[in-house]
């Protein structure tokens, strides 16, 4: 995990209005998905609401655009993505 240069206002997932902290960190990882090439990405670290594993940014879903199935709660990168990378 390696500081930021500058922290980032966090505006907490609840819509609140005003930033109750800061990202200070970031880190490079390397992700792995089922009939997807690998590849890493620099994600900001920060705590999640109620112990949750994972917020995906705006950067990383405008960047690979995948399709949202949300009833079934799936996000599933399509073929045509893998040039993205």
């Amino acid at each position: 995990m390696l500081e930021l240069p500058e922290k980032i206002p966090h505006i907490i997932l609840d819509s609140s209005e005003s930033p109750s902290l800061f990202v200070t960190h970031h880190t490079k990882h390397m992700v792995e998905l089922p009939s997807f090439p690998s590849f890493e990405w620099d994600f900001l670290v920060t705590d999640t609401p109620k112990g949750g594993g994972l917020v995906l940014g705006f950067d990383f879903l405008n960047h690979f655009n995948p399709s949202m199935y949300w009833r079934q709660g799936l996000i599933t990168f399509n073929a045509d993505q893998k040039g993205l990378l």
